[in-house]
């Protein structure tokens, strides 16, 4: 039976036996893997979970259930289940309704040459990727994967619509060795939505940076210009002003920016925007998972605060249309309101103007970005790997520094924002400068 059609099915059975409202959600997730470590590829693999979620609503009470079984018998029984636990359960008094539909945008975010790809195919950039790496460098792991989705959505409030996705990965994990030990762990990967395996765009990059940071160069504590690359700067903001800008923090009291729509919090060099509809993002889709349509959602403009990402939920509760920021966690089985592609406007600054400073440092990645506090944007974290910069160049590796500050702070000290854009895991961002940022070393 088509998906979409079965997801119609539980709509109506629900109908039938006393749900106030219900909606269903089929998903389908193909990952195809292949990975080496030890300088051998060691892995192969195909996973796929493919399940429905019903959500029924009887008198401001919701439950859910996931099911695996997708034949009309099971479906029913599923429906019969969660409007018991929807009974039984107790009354949300903010419950207002589902979504209501809207115009979907069509996207082109399907390659069938993906499709067809086995594991078999998927091994030759890798080994390849093997290949190019010299006889000082080892690698931790090398990877090429591609994930295929497919979504279908039905409510009692009339959403009827299914989407399908693909994407490709490449990664590469390796460090240097050195006469006493090894360098940092360098990373790189690169996603796309057609297939064309380029192992040298991850090899050459990592490569080039683990030669830059076989030079040792010391740290100094004290205010410095920092610029970040487009994975260090992902994982600062993933942690602290991505979850600012949630419509639940801002509900629920725990953001410091609740309340400024329309003030100066940023540098006027910021432009961020949430655009569930940029293709080349990995969050793209036509619809969120309550089959609400993508949109490209303003956050901050020119330095100024527009605005938060909303679900359903947390947006009719603030009076407050839903943005599509909807998303189901599988491993968790609950709904979360998070980015699809949080997007920074890229700059004018090329790659050696971004540079372009006395002395600085220029952060590759960072660890412990997990223990920031999004309420107070407060974060300490190691810069690692990161390098000094003097004169305009990166001289040498530094090891043992740390970045304590306050993201709200440090917002409103970008200096210079990169011409180019890198697409992360869920972000497009370019490298972004600092000035003024608290660098502490041993």
């Amino acid at each position: 039976m088509n998906r979409l059609t079965l997801c119609q099915y539980a709509v109506q059975e629900g109908e039938n036996s006393g749900a106030d409202e219900i909606e269903a959600i089929w998903m389908r997730k193909v990952n195809t893997a292949v990975k080496a470590q030890l300088g051998q590829v060691n892995e192969a693999s195909t996973i796929i979970n493919e399940g429905m979620r019903i959500r029924v609503i009887v008198g401001k009470a919701a439950a859910s259930i996931f099911t695996y079984r997708l034949d009309k018998p099971s479906v029913s029984q599923a429906v019969k289940r969660v409007l018991k636990a929807a009974s039984a359960s107790k009354k949300d008094p903010h419950w207002k309704s589902l979504p209501q539909p809207g115009g979907y945008p069509h996207m082109e975010l399907w390659d069938s040459a993906l499709e067809e790809v086995n594991a078999e195919t998927m091994a030759e950039p890798v080994t390849e990727m093997l290949d190019m790496v010299p006889s000082d460098v080892a690698v931790y792991l090398a990877a090429h994967e591609i994930e295929l989705t497919h979504r279908a959505c039905a409510s009692s409030s009339g959403i009827q619509h299914e989407d399908k996705g693909a994407l490709e990965g490449m990664f590469l994990a390796a460090v240097g060795i050195l006469a006493d030990g090894v360098t940092a762990e360098f990373q790189e990967f690169q996603i796309s939505r057609k297939y064309n395996p380029d192992p040298s765009s991850v090899v050459t990059p990592v490569m080039e940076n683990i030669e830059k940071f076989r030079a040792p160069e010391k740290a100094a504590s004290g205010k410095s210009q920092v610029v970040f690359s487009p994975l260090s700067l992902e994982a600062l903001l993933f942690y602290t002003l991505f979850r600012a800008v949630s419509g639940e923090s801002v509900v629920r009291g725990k953001s410091k920016l609740a309340g400024k729509e329309g003030e100066k919090i940023a540098s006027s060099c910021l432009t961020l925007h949430d655009n569930g509809m940029e293709p080349r993002g990995v969050g793209a889709r036509e619809m969120d998972d309550e089959g609400v349509p993508s949109q490209d959602t303003p956050i901050i403009e020119e330095g100024i605060l527009k605005g938060f990402i909303w679900d359903n939920y947390w947006g009719k509760r603030a009076g407050r249309p839903s943005t599509g920021n909807a998303h189901y966690d599988w491993r968790e089985d609950r709904m979360l309101l998070q980015q699809s592609t949080m997007t920074i406007n890229p700059g004018t600054y090329d790659s050696t103007e971004i540079l372009d400073i006395s002395d600085g440092y220029y952060v590759d990645y960072i660890q412990g970005a997990h223990g920031s506090n999004p309420e107070s944007g407060d974060f300490s974290v190691v810069c690692a790997p990161a390098f000094r910069i003097r004169k305009g160049e990166m001289t040498g590796g530094v090891t043992g520094i740390m970045l304590s500050d306050n993201i709200f702070s440090l917002l409103t000290k970008i200096d210079a924002v990169g011409s180019d854009s890198k697409i992360c895991e869920y972000s497009i961002l370019p490298h972004v400068r600092f000035s003024d940022a608290n660098v502490i070393a041993k």
